[in-house]
């Protein structure tokens, strides 16, 4: 049996649809699956068991080059249509239902298409309302498929741990614990600003190492941020971990802090303590689904505008050291008010 599965962007959501790809392994333990994901993302998948063939689209080269290199974007859009057309699928989904997917959900040689969104030629699910995940799932319901299981899984290979086990050690924290501080998204409307992740720092256990990370653009606005801070207690990695080692980091840190990005999505893969900062998307929808989460909201009657440059209210600057501190007790406590487990399940029933 040939299942293909479709999922691009954002690394966020990408990380969200491990879930749901390890309830089509439960249900169909011997069959093929195919993941088509954007060469960005490959990295979610690369090692995954419930993967047996990963094809990749470059969807962010073709969207800043396709006026610049016409006949490569042509090229690579042919090669991908031939790749996803040269089996014939029981079933193929649609995990995000955007134009860029649904081409290749309306290509595939497949018995049944389902879609999210209102696509006509599939059978589609439509209902943004729900978890992110929780809407995969009913993509997952129109082709008979059980969800299993609600939380995402992110394999780590050991040449990883092992790789970020010597960056630990290059800061002798051995008897320290390490806390990641993730203070940029892609959308500015959700960055908390970074002086208080910078005075969150001081008001630690003294027992934690703190370890900021980012992309190569954050690299030097946090490192002028951290120029006061003694170097025996934080260091900044922004720009230097590939997906898989920063994924290796996150499953060994004691605390993550973060906006609304991937660092969350992946802390909550792994059950680790987070606590997560939301302006202007909703946490009912896209928040941790972990044992050990606490989303913080600043007190306003924020709508949840889901803007991403600019937002009148700036929400997600009313949030307080205070409530944040508070929060960052409360997961280390373990007292997490949370009523979606996290419990991993693999192909063969025990513990991922």
């Amino acid at each position: 049996m040939n299942i293909l599965l479709i999922k691009q962007t954002s690394l966020g959501d990408v990380v969200h649809a491990t879930a749901v790809l390890r309830s089509v392994r439960l249900a169909h333990p011997k069959a093929s699956i195919t993941m088509l994901t954007s060469t960005t993302a490959a990295d979610v998948f690369r090692c995954s068991p419930d993967v047996d063939r990963l094809l990749t689209f470059d969807r962010y080269r073709i969207k800043s080059d396709w006026w610049r290199r016409p006949l490569w974007t042509l090229g690579h859009f042919r090669s991908t249509f031939r790749a996803v057309r040269d089996r014939e699928f029981e079933i193929a989904l649609d995990l995000q239902g955007s134009w860029k997917t649904v081409i290749f959900l309306w290509a595939a040689r497949a018995n049944q298409r389902c879609v999210k969104g209102r696509w006509w030629f599939a059978r589609r699910f439509h209902q943004p309302q729900l978890h992110a995940i929780a809407e995969m799932e009913g993509v997952l319901s129109l082709c008979g498929i059980e969800p299993r299981q609600h939380c995402s899984i992110l394999p780590v290979i050991d040449a990883d741990r092992q790789s970020m086990r010597e960056v630990l050690d290059r800061f002798n924290v051995a008897n320290q614990r390490v806390a990641l501080f993730c203070p940029r998204t892609r959308w500015p409307t959700k960055n908390w600003p970074l002086a208080n992740f910078v005075e969150l720092v001081a008001k630690l256990d003294e027992d934690f190492f703190v370890i900021f990370t980012g992309s190569v653009e954050d690299q030097q606005p946090i490192a002028e941020a951290l120029m006061a801070l003694p170097q025996t207690r934080v260091t900044s990695l922004a720009g230097q971990l590939s997906l898989s080692e920063y994924f290796a980091l996150v499953s060994m840190a004691d605390l993550v802090l973060t906006g609304d990005s991937l660092p969350m999505h992946v802390a909550s893969a792994y059950n680790r303590p987070v606590v997560a900062l939301f302006g202007p998307t909703d946490e009912a929808r896209v928040g941790p689904r972990s044992d050990h989460a606490v989303a913080v909201r600043a007190v306003t009657d924020c709508q949840r505008c889901y803007r991403r440059i600019t937002c009148p209210r700036d929400c997600i600057s009313q949030i307080t050291s205070e409530q944040v501190s508070e929060a960052i007790n409360q997961v280390l406590g373990c007292g997490c008010p949370s009523d979606m487990s996290c419990a991993s399940t693999t192909p063969e029933g025990g513990s991922q």
